[in-house]
């Protein structure tokens, strides 16, 4: 069917404005990879404080609701600041799990989540975000950044290694991308946790670079060093620390395999857009009005080529976050979407869609109780869409708001029917 705009008569266009969006009937897929993210940072999906009956019973029912969904992939944060969700040698336990970074909570977290998912066949993929120390500014908590690092367990990388960390333009702590012993050190996190845990893929989001941006002049000194005998612009240079750092994740994994036999499949879930204005950048994407203001992009904004990832296969899957309706101006969900199976078809990468259920009811544009249905169908015309995630779990928990229910029911019965 041409979709037509929620309560409209006028048909949704593709850029351009000449080519209605076409919606088929849904057709359920046994090999589609159906998922959801449980974000650990800020205790968003889970809780923390409870003792360890009480923890463990809410990872049980988490679980089973995430299983009526027919849900067969969870990715599930393992490193939300610089800390763990499991036993490490080289991290400390997550202040989100029990209120005190470093604390045991008396049992293996994602050993227990891996475990309860195999009761129902739900694959687990380790989700790390690699730089982030604060989630609140310095200036929010009344510290220095020296104070803050002393507040952190003796085993977090950032304490031991305040030389390693800057600031971003919010005044968060990072840990600095330019730096080789960071780069060694995610990388070994990684190793660490696919060694000893049965985790069928290692997972990075859209958080590189931060979205506010770490001052120049913080990293001057290290962007003057590595560039004396390879001149390249800032922004280059920052593109290149981040390609160093998948680079390695993904040489690691490959020599595990190498040792193990295991093969791991390495995941990015980059922001939605790559690079906007083809005009402007003939590998970019053309957002929907040029009228429209300035858009965040992974390229120029997070300094996150992940086209080069995919290129030059250093990454397995792509998830771009598409957290956008069909009807929004300026960044739609058709053009977006289409723009991605075009680069992983010509790249040859697994493709899955990040799909932002927490937006529905959330504002003007998202008021369609079937723009998710809608989104899951549009996808089926692409044969290279390999499944969604969804953003995040605690929305799949009905009783937000009428809007979100509607759509979570439909989803719940189209993937429980074969």
């Amino acid at each position: 069917m041409k979709l037509h705009k929620f309560n409209k008569r006028a048909l949704v266009k593709y850029y351009g404005g000449k080519i209605p969006v076409d919606i088929p009937e849904y057709q359920y897929n046994d090999k589609y990879l159906k998922g959801v993210w449980v974000s650990n940072v800020a205790n968003i999906d889970t809780p923390k404080t409870l003792d360890k009956d009480e923890y463990q019973a809410y990872l049980v029912k988490m679980i089973e609701n995430i299983a009526s969904y027919n849900i067969n992939l969870i990715i599930f944060q393992v490193r939300p600041l610089s800390d763990a969700y499991y036993k490490s040698k080289l991290n400390p336990w997550s202040r989100f799990i029990t209120g005190t970074e470093g604390k045991d909570p008396g049992f293996d977290v994602l050993e227990f989540v891996i475990n309860e998912a195999k009761k129902y066949n739900i694959e687990v993929h380790a989700w790390l975000n690699p730089y982030r120390v604060s989630q609140r500014s310095l200036s929010d908590l009344n510290q220095t950044k020296e104070e803050y690092l002393n507040t952190l367990d003796d085993l977090n990388y950032a304490k031991r290694h305040p030389e390693d960390t800057i600031l971003d333009g919010q005044g968060k702590i990072i840990l600095r991308p330019g730096s080789k012993q960071v780069i060694e050190f995610i990388k070994a996190t990684v190793l660490e946790i696919v060694e000893n845990y049965d985790v069928t893929g290692v997972h990075i989001d859209d958080y590189f670079y931060p979205y506010a941006k770490v001052p120049e002049e913080l990293e001057a000194p290290d962007y003057e060093r590595d560039t004396k005998s390879s001149p390249m612009s800032f922004d280059d240079w920052r593109r290149h620390n981040v390609d160093t750092m998948i680079k390695a994740i993904h040489d690691g994994l490959k020599e595990l395999e190498k040792k193990t036999n295991k093969k791991v499949l390495f995941g990015i879930s980059p922001f939605g857009i790559y690079r906007s204005h083809k005009s402007i950048n003939p590998e970019g994407w053309e957002k929907g009005s040029l009228h429209a203001p300035h858009v965040c992009q992974c390229y120029s904004d997070l300094y996150s080529d992940v086209y080069k990832w995919m290129e030059e296969k250093w990454i397995d899957y792509v998830v771009p976050q598409i957290y956008f309706p069909f009807e929004r101006k300026d960044v739609n969900y058709h053009d977006l979407t289409k723009w991605w199976a075009e680069r992983s078809q010509e790249t040859n990468t697994m493709l899955l869609i990040g799909q932002g259920l927490y937006q529905m009811g959330s504002n003007d544009v998202w008021q369609n109780p079937l723009e998710i249905d809608y989104q899951l169908r549009f996808n089926q015309q692409f044969k290279n869409i390999n499944g969604t995630i969804f953003f995040t779990y605690r929305d799949l928990v009905p009783g937000q708001n009428k809007i979100k229910d509607a759509a979570i029911y439909l989803l719940k019965a189209r993937w429980n029917k074969k």
